[in-house]
């Protein structure tokens, strides 16, 4: 299948360069990375050489990591003898060696160095979208999201418009998380919550689910609602995920309690009495299969509050993970009703019948007051399936956005 990005890093930054992918293909950027793309049988250096000369954009994973690695020089040479563009995303505060430099010294940089990693997940989509201009025509007005989210909440919590779960005829990351975002992505969609991703990937490369939530006419539609489309945008949904609160009877330890840093870098703490905060998202968790070491991990509804402005093109507000949501109207006169393109890219179609779809990501929405133009989407929860692995020293799986989630546990544990 054809592609638009080539995702160069260093083995040791799989985790990110693997939420690079995730958030990309969520705004309908089709992405090559190593070792997911390499057909089984072919040479890997044969499949990188191939992969490059195909792509319109390199997207380079830069570390100090990156830095010491002997191969990526040679794709980021081989990148600049096809004309293919680069565009470095720096994830550490290093300055590229002697054998970099050469190539990447005088090229724009785009800094992640600073958390929330969701945000700068979106700024580097919506940089990539405008190096490829014919994204959108060929799109077609489709483009799946994920919001941050992120969310798929991302554990972050946790994963792009921004949407939540099922309405009884009413409304619906973690963003966008991860997830999206985290979130998913993408919540959110940034859910990306959306947050989460995982995989395992050399190339100097690599990749994981959600509840739905009905909306309920008796909520208080305040500002924050869901994630982005593109980082983790719910879906609806027709069960209320529930967050018990933390139990005062000690329960029997699970393998999977414990802390980790998820593939977003946020800490995410899942607690013995079934409960779980991925930043400032609260989820619950289940055991699936104790045999396998499978678990299923619910975050938040994303769900997004906005204000239709007086001119009736363009929209503003906030979702349920603190991000902000925009977008500008491509069909529809009045109203929240219509076709809307996210901050992201993506499409939002808001339909009559109470329903709201953001590519493969379904909400719901209700009007807050219509009179003053203001409105809440609810999309589904981000759910992660995940697996414990390594002797319970990471997770790793897939959220309901398509989002690859991961973590690895960290000691101590302090959870306060």
């Amino acid at each position: 299948m054809p592609f638009d990005v080539f995702i160069s890093h260093a083995s040791k930054d799989k985790t990110i360069a693997n939420a690079v992918c995730a958030r990309l293909e969520a705004a309908g950027i089709r992405c090559w990375i190593a070792p997911r793309d390499i057909v089984a049988g072919t040479p890997y250096g044969e499949a990188i050489i191939d992969a490059i000369q195909a792509a319109k954009v390199m997207v380079l994973v830069f570390s100090s990591s990156a830095n010491a690695s002997v191969q990526i020089p040679k794709e980021i040479e081989r990148a600049v003898s096809n004309g293919v563009a680069i565009l470095p995303f720096r994830i550490e505060d290093v300055a590229p060696g002697k054998s970099l430099d050469y190539f990447i010294g005088s090229v724009h940089w785009l800094d992640a160095m600073t958390p929330p990693m969701e945000q700068h997940l979106d700024n580097l989509a919506a940089t990539v979208q405008k190096l490829l201009p014919g994204l959108a025509a060929r799109q077609g007005q489709a483009v799946p999201p994920v919001p941050v989210p992120t969310p798929t909440p991302v554990p972050t919590p946790a994963p792009v418009p921004t949407p939540i779960p099922p309405p009884p005829p009413a409304p619906p990351s973690k963003t966008l998380l991860i997830g999206v975002a985290g979130a998913i992505v993408l919540a959110a969609i940034v859910l990306a919550v959306m947050f989460l991703r995982h995989p395992e990937t050399t190339s100097d490369s690599q990749t994981n689910p959600v509840t739905t939530v009905a909306p309920d006419a008796s909520n208080n539609l305040s500002p924050g609602s869901n994630p982005n489309p593109a980082v983790n945008p719910s879906r609806p949904g027709s069960q209320t995920v529930t967050i018990s609160p933390p139990s005062t009877t000690k329960a029997a330890s699970d393998p999977i309690v414990g802390c980790y840093q998820w593939f977003n870098n946020q800490p995410v703490f899942i607690r013995s009495d079934h409960t779980m905060m991925g930043g400032p998202i609260p989820g619950h968790w289940q055991l699936v299969n104790a045999a396998l070491h499978t678990y299923m991990l619910t975050w938040m509804q994303p769900r997004d509050t906005i204000a239709v402005a007086p001119d009736q093109r363009s929209l503003s507000g906030q979702n349920s993970y603190g991000n902000d949501t925009t977008g500008t109207r491509m069909a529809g006169f009045s109203g929240l009703i219509g076709t809307w393109r996210w901050e992201n890219g993506v499409p939002v179609v808001i339909s009559a019948d109470g329903r709201a779809t953001a590519g493969s990501i379904h909400g719901v929405w209700q009007p807050i007051n219509a009179a003053q133009g203001t409105y809440a989407i609810m999309w589904d929860a981000p759910v992660d399936n995940v697996a414990l692995l390594a002797g319970g020293t990471r997770i790793a799986g897939k959220d309901n956005y398509g989002v690859a989630i991961s973590g690895i546990r960290t000691e101590p544990c302090d959870q306060n």
